[in-house]
């Protein structure tokens, strides 16, 4: 049989009960750092990829930025920055990400120029053939 017994006396359950309570708003701020941090994080690493992805593709003016806000987003972690900086720069790197999001890391077409009348540049040998049944 397994019985509930506890060293410890009700006074010291209190006290802890107490303790606990006492930090709760400590807590909970120091989880919003967290988890704004962490989201900080999180999104400088999406833009990192998403450049690595575009290459020579992204636009200057896009890469530039994107690359200053991903050092700032390194930087603001490193120093423990404030939860309202953590989260301004999230919102930054988020907006610069959609942008790259629309940029395509290939031409449209695939790099193939279109000519009017939808022929390509002549690299596909295709043939235009009617096809009849014989039965």
């Amino acid at each position: 049989t397994i019985s509930e017994s506890s060293n410890l006396d009700r006074s010291e359950i209190e006290r802890m009960i107490a303790d606990a309570e006492r930090h709760h708003a400590e807590d909970v701020r120091l989880r919003e750092r967290i988890d704004a941090r962490n989201e900080l994080d999180a999104a400088a690493y999406q833009v990192e990829r998403r450049l690595n992805e575009l290459g020579d593709a992204a636009p200057v003016h896009e890469r530039a930025r994107a690359e200053t806000l991903v050092a700032d987003a390194r930087q603001a972690v490193k120093e423990e920055a404030p939860l309202d900086r953590l989260r301004s720069l999230t919102a930054e790197l988020q907006q610069v990400f959609h942008g790259l999001s629309a940029v395509s890391a290939t031409p449209p077409g695939g790099g193939r120029e279109q000519r009017p009348g939808g022929q390509g540049d002549g690299g596909d040998d295709v043939i235009d053939a009617e096809f009849t049944s014989s039965d």
